[in-house]
């Protein structure tokens, strides 16, 4: 049972537009790291995102590659929302889930200590956290991020 938390891919800036979409070099990078995931052999039921338009294209994204079910806009993962309630609706199994910072690293964090400050991890835009469950507790199974991909 593995649940994968990604940072969005790198977007333009908010002056170039306001939609904030993924730049080129964004796009090339979550292109990157979904076809890493899917020669591991990584495969997600379901990805979730925060309906902001850098989520939602990176969430398609890896759709293409690793996706075995379809995309889905959820509420409770922009940027200032409340990591506590949050973390006690998600789904364990094998689902990813798409959003922003400092949210992402939050919930992370609340998920490993139960302290979401501890700051266990730091994303970077299209990193990819796999956070996995054992009698013990959460614990981090592995983290990839652009820089470990050949571009």
């Amino acid at each position: 049972m593995a649940m994968y938390f990604v940072q969005h891919g790198l977007a333009l800036a908010k002056e170039v537009d306001p939609n904030r979409p993924l730049s080129a070099k964004g796009r090339k990078e979550v292109e990157c790291i979904s076809a890493y995931l899917r020669k591991m052999g990584v495969a997600v039921k379901k990805i979730y995102h925060s309906g902001k338009t850098r989520a939602e294209e990176t969430a398609q994204i890896f759709a293409d590659k690793i996706g075995k079910g379809s995309i889905c806009k959820l509420s409770g993962m922009k940027p200032d929302d409340n990591v506590i309630k949050f973390a006690k609706a998600l789904k364990k199994d094998d689902i990813m889930y798409v959003g922003h910072l400092p949210h992402m690293e939050k919930l992370v964090s609340y998920l490993i200590t139960g302290n979401e400050d501890a700051g266990v991890v730091r994303f970077t835009y299209g990193g990819v956290v796999c956070v996995e469950k054992d009698s013990t507790g959460f614990y981090i199974e592995w983290y990839l991020k652009p820089s470990m991909c050949k571009i």
